[in-house]
């Protein structure tokens, strides 16, 4: 369910004389670095391009010893849930210009995480062909759905023009028309969100396998850690329910919550920061 498998190409910066090489990983979750030489990142997009394109040490057979790659990596193959980590902590060595110690560290950083996350740009040019003809075929439903919505819209303005009563040439106040119109207006705008946040859910979790792939993914649940200590602090799990609304399962207190409280989640102090996001996979099909 989360395995990604990766393409990564190596190339020893010592040594000319040595090939670069292709190797495919797998892996069960990619890594958002937030701090990058002291270049902070300010959103998961950014955090990982960082760590696909890093360094790697390991033995070089043209040297005879450890030498530096350098390593970058795409996605080769999409999981049904993609899993991203933000590595917010990390061994802070001992300095003796301020006077602290080695130990482990947390880095509280506010980094903004989407809703929908777009991986198209991390894939590699093999998957990108097969993600095209989903990202086309995505693009004229969207049409399609874009077309009827307006249809509905325009239905919902003429059923709230005033009608004659049998015949009778009365027409009603100002008032009594705009108030009419509001309250249908506004009845619609409820009904059309209600079947629209149904229609969200169904594609959402449909089964994986009956559509084609667009590289869209959409957040389902978030691990968070509160606290600034790296040894200390408390993990609490937030997970999608329905449209708008989540649930945070902190040990066995449960409590509503919405979509914004969840992309608050993002850092910056002593509140509940997102250690762990959990996306699922969108298809692109006919309902």
């Amino acid at each position: 369910l989360f395995e990604v498998e990766l393409e990564s190409t190596q190339v020893n910066t010592e040594s000319e004389a040595e090939p670069e090489q292709v190797v495919k990983e797998k892996v069960l979750k990619l890594s958002c670095h937030i701090d990058n030489n002291n270049n902070p990142i300010n959103n998961l997009q950014d955090g990982l391009q960082i760590s696909l394109s890093g360094e790697l040490e390991k033995f070089s057979e043209v040297l005879g010893r450890n030498a530096i790659y350098k390593k970058k990596s795409c996605v080769h193959k999409l999981p049904s849930y993609l899993c991203v980590q933000f590595v917010r902590f990390y061994w802070k060595k001992e300095s003796n210009v301020g006077g602290t110690k080695a130990g482990k560290a947390k880095i509280l950083r506010s980094v903004m995480y989407p809703k929908v996350f777009d991986v198209y740009n991390f894939c590699s040019d093999e998957l990108k062909k097969s993600l095209d003809h989903g990202r086309e075929f995505e693009a004229k439903l969207r049409e399609e759905e874009d077309r009827k919505r307006l249809e509905g819209i325009a239905q919902a303005e003429e059923a709230s023009k005033p009608k004659d009563d049998e015949g009778k040439d009365k027409k009603e106040t100002q008032d009594e028309e705009r108030d009419r119109k509001r309250l249908v207006g506004a009845a619609a705008k409820k009904q059309m969100q209600l079947e629209e946040d149904k229609l969200h859910d169904e594609v959402l979790y449909r089964p994986h396998g009956v559509g084609l792939d667009t590289g869209n993914y959409e957040l389902v649940a978030v691990v968070t850690h509160k606290g600034r200590s790296a040894d200390g602090g408390h993990y609490v799990g937030w997970v999608h329910a329905a449209g708008d609304q989540w649930l945070c399962f902190d040990d066995d207190i449960v409590t509503p919550a919405k979509t914004d409280d969840i992309l608050a989640l993002r850092g910056g102090g002593d509140w509940h920061t997102a250690y762990l996001c959990i996306y699922r996979k969108l298809e692109a099909t006919k309902m």
